[in-house]
């Protein structure tokens, strides 16, 4: 006989899930606005790339240095809202959890005193 014959089937594992960093009680529209967020960035990106360099006069290089810092400071915009709705929702969490860890030090406290 053929001496791999008696070898036994190789193991395959499942190929792992992806982890999801989302709450499951975290706001759908968190998740949204995140994409909607790395969408617009990512097509602005794109476009930027599409662009091509050809030898402009110094009116083209202006409307087009205006263009980019107006580009830009919407981006900023977006950035900035993004980073204050984070903000919000991470503060509002803390106040929940704070709210939860009082309860469970009161839980502790009744608990320590019905053993005495």
């Amino acid at each position: 006989g053929d001496i791999l014959d008696n070898e036994p089937e190789p193991v395959t594992e499942p190929p792992p899930q992806p982890c999801s960093t989302q709450n499951s009680d975290e706001e759908p529209a968190v998740s949204s606005w995140i994409g909607e967020t790395e969408k617009v960035l990512m097509e602005d990106d794109n476009f930027d790339h599409r662009v091509e360099t050809q030898p402009v006069s110094d009116d083209d290089f202006l409307l087009r240095n205006r263009d980019a810092a107006v580009r830009s400071r919407e981006r900023k915009k977006m950035y900035v809202k993004d980073l204050e709705m984070k903000s919000r929702y991470l503060e509002g969490e803390c106040r929940r959890l704070s709210r939860v860890l009082q309860c469970f030090i009161a839980e502790n406290q009744a608990l320590r005193l019905t053993l005495h």
